[in-house]
């Protein structure tokens, strides 16, 4: 298994999905919610105020009704596809949103089981990409102050050992 993972991270294998089964089901939740976002090239994420950053999002969609998704850092994802990408973190968005669960640690960590949940009860590997993408990179975060830089390769590290993975990389 190790070696299909790093297989996964390198550049022959950059648009191939981790899952395709975990990419149709991203698609299919953002088709059924598409009008509630706008993708756009603007980051309002702060990451020295989770907490505005949290509060703002809140409250543009109590406003408008409209989730603002970045649509940046999405080229060397698990999904292979930079609007999958896109859709997951729309996803991610609306869970954190609807659930009032900001950008800490924990409500990180909540938001990851409440989309784990989500999915079918056997896809047993998916899961374990949810938590990786969510759980894993909010740990990377936090332990190193910045965002992982290749998310493919992080995965594969990730799911092979999870404390390695959380070195700078």
């Amino acid at each position: 298994m190790k070696s299909k993972y790093l297989f996964l991270a390198s550049k022959q294998a950059k648009k191939i999905p981790f899952s395709k089964k975990l990419n149709q089901f991203i698609k299919l939740w953002f088709k059924a919610h598409k009008d509630t976002f706008i993708l756009t090239d603007v980051d309002t994420f702060d990451s020295n105020d989770i907490v505005g950053t949290f509060e703002m999002n809140k409250q543009i969609y109590k406003e408008t009704g409209k989730i603002y998704v970045w649509k940046g850092e999405s080229k060397n994802t698990i999904f292979g596809k930079e609007k999958i990408n896109h859709y997951f973190r729309a996803w991610h968005d609306y869970t954190h949103i609807n659930y009032n669960l900001g950008y800490s640690i924990t409500e990180e960590s909540i938001v990851c089981n409440i989309q784990r949940d989500m999915l079918p009860q056997n896809w047993y590997f998916e899961k374990e990409l949810i938590n990786a993408e969510i759980i894993g990179q909010a740990h990377y975060f936090y332990a190193n102050n910045n965002f992982v830089k290749n998310q493919r390769l992080f995965t594969a590290n990730y799911l092979s050992n999870s404390i390695n993975a959380l070195k700078k990389q």
